[in-house]
């Protein structure tokens, strides 16, 4: 199904042609901590909306995934269909995600998407726009690009967020960072 995708002229050209590592990380840090039934959640820089849709069929959430490349929609599609959940989608860069967006947001989820030195800055403003507006969790993963630590040093600094070094359970050799900012009222 996935190889019918890119004969029909679907090919993602923001790295949103597969499934990176760190999606799975935090599927796993999820796993331990959970997203609460019917919580909203949106996933930014989706790709093809694994993250996403694990929260949608494991907890029940309300997804919004949202990439700046429509041609992994399809993909997205599919996966969701497979996996037999209902979301919603939206092509929108992160520059352009409105206060709207983030107002009807509980949890904010992002894997592999701080590859290139505009993205630091545009998701370092997006995760302090978020905070203001009250997502109660922003959970972003990372191998380590110098760009997203810089981006987590600045969050941990300035809101107060936590940068975990993460060790996936399941797969071997697969390590990078969590940057977590949890503001739910326990």
């Amino acid at each position: 199904m996935i190889r019918s995708l890119g004969e029909a002229g679907f090919r993602p050209g923001l790295h949103g042609g597969r499934v990176w590592k760190s999606t799975f990380w935090l599927m796993d840090y999820l796993a331990g901590d959970p997203v609460a039934p019917g919580e909203r959640v949106i996933e930014i820089g989706c790709g093809w909306g694994l993250l996403g849709i694990y929260c949608a069929k494991a907890f029940k959430s309300r997804v919004l995934l949202t990439d700046a490349d429509a041609d992994v929609f399809p993909y997205l599609d599919a996966h969701a269909r497979l996996n037999g959940v209902s979301v919603e989608t939206e092509q929108v860069r992160f520059e352009a995600m409105t206060d709207s967006h983030l107002a009807r947001c509980d949890v904010l989820l992002g894997a592999d998407i701080c590859f290139w030195p505009e993205l630091e800055s545009q998701l370092r403003r997006l995760v302090r726009r978020s905070s203001e507006i009250g997502v109660g969790r922003i959970i972003l993963a990372d191998p380590g690009r110098a760009t997203f630590m810089r981006m987590a040093e600045s969050c941990v600094e300035g809101l107060g967020a936590r940068l975990i070094e993460w060790r996936s359970a399941t797969r071997a050799g697969s390590a990078g960072y969590l940057l977590v900012l949890d503001r739910r009222r326990r």
